[in-house]
């Protein structure tokens, strides 16, 4: 089905993609339920794999945590213990192999801040929501994810809300506690997730290079 494809509509979009911004820290107050719900259907929308995974309609699936509940605490939990196992894996990897120290650094870091101070989103925002995509063959699953990540993020940015990826949700795909708290076998999906909210401060302007200097046309 043809869009209407006027300027204003192409203004707006525009608009939406300009305005769209990480979001770190989060408001106490709960967005609706139906904003949510606008926000899952932008992400259930989003391209999948459908060759690699075959006619499923099982392709992807939604676990929404509200903060406060129990599920968001134990979900917490796990993951702060996930991130300090990878802390102790990446401090002793170092110890045998000086010289990738420079190249893990910057992710024991993160992983540092994590162990301190929990999980950036889990805990700290109004809802922390996990994307599951079924595995196939050939594993693009988190290609699809990206794509429905990218979604429900313009999608949260259109209702005036603060949305921000929670990386570390990935590697709880393997996590035999964790997927018990989802209910979904080990091996059949990849995860991903996201915190969203409304932004507790304004976020600044992002810069980015200019297009036309980085894009080679090629006859």
């Amino acid at each position: 089905m043809a869009i209407n494809n006027d300027n204003d509509c192409n203004e707006i979009f525009d608009e939406v993609i300009k305005s769209r911004r990480s979001t770190r820290f989060f408001k106490d107050e709960f967005p609706s339920k139906e904003n949510i719900e606008d926000i899952l259907n932008a992400g259930m929308l989003a391209p999948y794999a459908a060759q690699a995974v075959g006619n499923n309609e099982d392709f992807r699936r939604f676990f929404v945590f509200k903060n406060g509940g129990k599920s968001i605490e134990i979900a917490g939990d796990l993951m702060h213990k996930k991130a300090q196992e990878g802390l102790d894996h990446f401090k002793k990897m170092i110890v045998e192999k000086p010289f990738l120290k420079g190249k893990v650094q910057s992710f024991m870091d993160k992983l540092q801040m994590i162990v301190d101070n929990g999980v950036l989103g889990v805990g700290t925002a109004p809802y922390f929501v996990i994307v599951a995509e079924l595995r196939g063959v050939p594993p693009v699953e988190q290609e699809s994810i990206a794509h429905c990540l990218e979604n429900m993020w313009l999608k949260a940015t259109e209702l005036g809300l603060g949305f921000g990826l929670v990386s570390l949700t990935s590697q709880m795909a393997e996590d035999e506690e964790f997927l018990k708290l989802l209910d979904i076998p080990k091996g059949k999906y990849a995860l991903n997730g996201c915190a969203i909210g409304y932004p507790s401060k304004q976020i600044p302007t992002t810069t980015r290079p200019d297009t036309k200097k980085s894009t080679k046309w090629l006859n």
